[in-house]
């Protein structure tokens, strides 16, 4: 019997490798992916204005980004004691005004710098609800805990939609006419906006996005959204808020994402850089014996002996902290 209707991953023809640059924007499931890349040692950029929500908003951080067009003290707005802009999320937020600025355009400067070698997008998109800000007449990508009357909440047509991912589309492919753009709907549910306009708001994105692609040829939807929604499809692979996937749901998306575009080769590279992350969080019971010494310095030789299979630098941090470690040994 069967229980489940289980979505089987299609295989691209195009694989990814450690040999890329790869660059995500989008809601936090782009950091759950990205983090796997990250400790897979993949050269990767996400979220250089943190968590994104809407195409609005993702096509803005493109376009600042490509212009590498710095932000002014008056862009900056102070609720509370934390400054902030309305185009980031809040975790460049900060007490000083000069502080939040050079948070901002000093990520902005390494995002211009990344962008121009950028090989692979992944873009994801959580919703087509949006919040403008009344005083201004501003969608804005963060509401920074500002109070809700300060805003009208509005649903995107299908034109702005469709309009907005084209221009994000466009700008990438304007910067590198054979980058990989992959795109996916973000899992993670909206239900603070409610479950019915959360399905309203999902269901606009799905049916614009798939429209906008079938202009494009080398465009891709990867199917994380249908993964959780249709072939989990449980509350036991959410964390307790319900609304997030647990890690459980995240590793089963990311399996699914390696067959798609990973290689026998790159696979083989994930579960090195795997095992050395496994081997630096192990906690010695007796940190100042020599058998723990003799292990770090075994781990140390590891990431020596296959370093060179990885972007330059790739351990550099593992490597400091080993050295660190078999010193305090001593």
């Amino acid at each position: 019997m069967q229980f489940r209707t289980e979505l089987k991953a299609k295989i691209s023809e195009s694989k990814i490798d450690h040999s890329h640059n790869i660059m995500g924007f989008g809601s936090c499931f782009i950091e759950s992916i990205g983090g796997k890349l990250d400790n897979s040692k993949f050269r990767i950029l996400q979220n250089p204005f943190g968590t994104l929500f809407h195409p609005l908003a993702i096509e803005n951080a493109l376009a600042r980004i490509l212009s590498l067009t710095y932000y002014s003290k008056e862009e900056i707005f102070k609720f509370g004691e934390m400054h902030f802009s309305w185009d980031h999320n809040s975790s460049f937020n900060r007490i000083s005004i000069d502080e939040t600025l050079d948070s901002i355009n000093s990520e902005l400067e390494k995002a211009n710098e990344f962008i121009q070698k950028t090989d692979v997008f992944f873009l994801t998109f959580g919703t087509s609800l949006v919040y403008k800000i009344k005083e201004m007449d501003v969608i804005v990508a963060n509401c920074h805990k500002v109070p809700s009357f300060n805003f009208q909440k509005l649903l995107l047509s299908d034109a702005q939609i469709k309009s907005s991912l084209r221009n994000c589309f466009n700008f990438i492919l304007d910067i590198n006419p054979k980058a990989r753009i992959i795109t996916t709907i973000s899992p993670v549910r909206h239900t603070k906006d409610g479950i019915v306009e959360n399905n309203l708001s999902k269901s606009k994105l799905i049916s614009c996005l798939h429209e906008t692609l079938s202009l494009y040829e080398n465009i891709e939807y990867f199917p994380a959204f249908e993964w959780m929604i249709d072939d989990l499809r449980d509350y036991r692979f959410y964390k307790e808020d319900l609304v997030h996937p647990n890690e459980m749901a995240v590793n089963y998306i990311w399996e699914k994402f390696s067959e798609t575009y990973f290689n026998s080769e790159t696979l083989q590279k994930i579960e090195i850089a795997q095992k050395i992350e496994r081997s630096m969080s192990h906690r010695p019971l007796n940190p100042k014996s020599i058998a723990y010494k003799e292990f770090l310095f075994k781990t140390l030789k590891q990431i020596q002996s296959v370093e060179s299979q990885f972007p330059l630098n790739s351990f550099h941090s593992e490597k400091n902290n080993l050295q660190k470690l078999m010193n305090h040994v001593d």
